[in-house]
């Protein structure tokens, strides 16, 4: 008697196998296929606005651009006590600073005042290192790539002193300490304030009004307030131990306070600008230094998003290389923010999440925020690392 049970060939079986494996490889994350970028569903929002609930974030703005422009955004709890947080909340970004300090830098080199690998000591000294050779090898491009040979900050040596790790070009290492000095370099060489040449070559051109670099107290509005592990509410650019960044001072490499519209409009120009720079010194989409145990993507993880063909530091972005897409991002982390913006090329869709929370909350929740937001980002895995090594640290 017949069934409907069909015995497979060899054949057949073989063809099983086939498609089952390329079943398995489809169903892979892949960013080559770029389809991971769109304004959600409404069902997608209720998941989002969940993960923030679950995670405790205090105030969120995300964003997803489409070709350049902000295609939807979603903005959750409060900016401060009564204040709903919406597309006005300006938002601490912490390191993303450094990414409107690259663009700074690379628009003067553009308009040939400044040179990506002149001596920067030719314009300033910072007191600790005078005398140092290898001071002469400290320029623009060192800082950009984060190869300078400096701490990421003085303050984590024990004599609280700015002193060379190794000669500049030489390797890797993280640096704000390096974007502190091209920007007194700049202001130095050209006798205007950094935050004015800021200003006026990115704030400006992009269309940037509420974004802030200076520290400004007074009729400050419109800000994400930073909230401790205790719910303790802290004056903006100060620390639960104190310590605050003086009145009119700023920082090249970190603090900058962004909109979420705002953000996307610099990621649209730093967009459209590369486009014109492709293959030239000043292309920012090319991965020119490796980061090793810093890279975005950990290539001998399995489970993880395709391995780029290239990743590591370009001229002031992280930068994923696929054959079919360039992504160029930066991340931002403190002690009370957790941030994320990048851009694809050429398609220049791009995401931003920008959150407001105690930093191990931040941690949790970004990686599940943007897999949901784009399942083809290469960033989540990253996030889970430094939640890790963080976890393993509490528990020494």
């Amino acid at each position: 008697m017949r069934t409907g049970l069909i015995v497979p060939t060899c054949l057949s079986w073989l063809i099983l196998a086939m498609l089952l494996g390329s079943c398995a490889t489809a169903s892979r994350p892949s960013v080559e296929t770029g389809r991971g970028l769109r304004p959600p569903t409404p069902a997608v929002e209720q998941e989002l606005q969940e993960i923030l609930d679950k995670h405790r974030i205090v105030t969120a703005g995300l964003g997803i651009l489409m070709d350049g422009k902000l295609a939807w955004a979603l903005y959750h709890g409060d900016a401060s006590p009564g204040v709903p947080a919406n597309a006005a909340t300006r938002f601490n970004v912490a390191s993303i600073t450094k990414t409107v300090t690259a663009e700074t830098a690379l628009r003067l080199i553009d308009a040939g005042e400044l040179d990506l690998d002149e001596p920067l000591g030719a314009y300033w000294v910072d007191p600790d290192i005078a005398g140092d050779p290898r001071l002469q090898s400290l320029t623009a491009r060192t800082v950009l790539t984060h190869t300078t040979g400096f701490p990421n900050w003085r303050f984590f040596r024990s004599d609280g002193k700015l002193a060379f790790a190794r000669a500049p070009g030489e390797a890797y290492g993280y640096s704000g300490e390096g974007f502190e000095y091209l920007a007194r370099a700049i202001s130095t060489k050209l006798h205007r304030p950094f935050p004015q040449v800021v200003r006026e070559l990115v704030f400006e051109p992009a269309g940037m009004q509420h974004a802030m670099m200076e520290i400004r107290r007074n009729g400050l509005r419109d800000v994400a307030i930073p909230i401790d592990e205790e719910g303790t509410a802290h004056r903006m650019w100060c620390r639960p131990n104190g310590w605050c960044r003086e009145e009119g001072s700023y920082s090249a490499a970190d603090d900058m306070l962004v909109t979420v519209p705002d953000y996307a409009r610099f990621l649209a120009m730093v967009a459209r600008d590369e486009s014109g720079k492709a293959g030239t010194p000043l292309a920012r989409g090319s991965a020119l230094v490796d980061t090793g145990d810093d890279a975005v993507v950990d290539c001998e993880d399995s489970a993880t998003i395709d391995c780029p063909r290239a990743q590591g530091y370009g001229l002031g972005f992280q930068v994923i290389e696929y054959d079919a897409m360039r992504i160029l991002g930066h991340g931002g982390n403190d002690w009370a923010e957790v941030a994320l913006g990048y851009i694809q090329l050429p398609a220049r869709d791009g995401l931003i999440v920008f959150l407001n929370a105690p930093n191990r909350r931040g941690l949790e929740a970004m990686p599940e925020l943007v897999e949901l937001l784009d399942p083809d980002s290469p960033f989540p895995g990253q996030y889970r690392r430094w939640l890790a090594r963080e976890r393993a640290q509490a528990t020494r």
